[in-house]
């Protein structure tokens, strides 16, 4: 019976310690929020600007192969290269980017764009998508982990 009490006491104690420890103060929290705005901002500013195709790549995680599905990052840069060759875009307007904390390494941010995209004869296209991303903290830089366009 002593080992018993022991084992549940240990167990409750460990679960106790470690949930403490992952607590994150509302400071924490806002500037986490905060760094992941700016990240998710500077991600949405490269992939209409076209012009740094390096930034815009090394703001992904190649952790769960690419955010986007497409199987590589080098698929990834493919696509885009040629999307990017197609399209010129006219931002419009942006909702408010909203960002969930998950811990302090990871955040979800969610939000809604109005743009129009111009392809190379001229077509004018407006579009409003709604985005979700997941974001990880990878050696002290946020990256896109996981997106969704709907």
């Amino acid at each position: 019976m002593r080992r018993l009490v022991a084992a549940a006491l240990t167990l409750f104690l460990f679960s106790a310690c470690r949930s403490a420890t992952n607590e994150l103060t509302e400071g924490q929290r806002a500037e986490i929020e905060e760094a992941v705005k700016q990240a998710a901002s500077a991600y949405v500013d490269l992939w209409f600007g076209q012009a740094d195709i390096e930034a815009y790549m090394g703001q992904h995680s190649d952790w769960a192969g690419t955010p986007w599905g497409f199987g590589s990052l080098n698929a990834l840069r493919s696509y885009t290269e040629q999307y990017w060759d197609r399209w010129d875009f006219e931002v419009g307007e942006a909702a408010e980017m909203e960002v969930m904390v998950l811990g302090p390494d990871a955040a979800a941010v969610n939000w809604t764009t109005t743009y129009i995209r111009i392809d190379s004869a001229g077509d004018r296209q407006e579009r409003t998508v709604s985005f979700a991303h997941v974001w990880v903290r990878e050696d002290g830089q946020w990256k896109l982990l996981l997106a969704k366009q709907a």
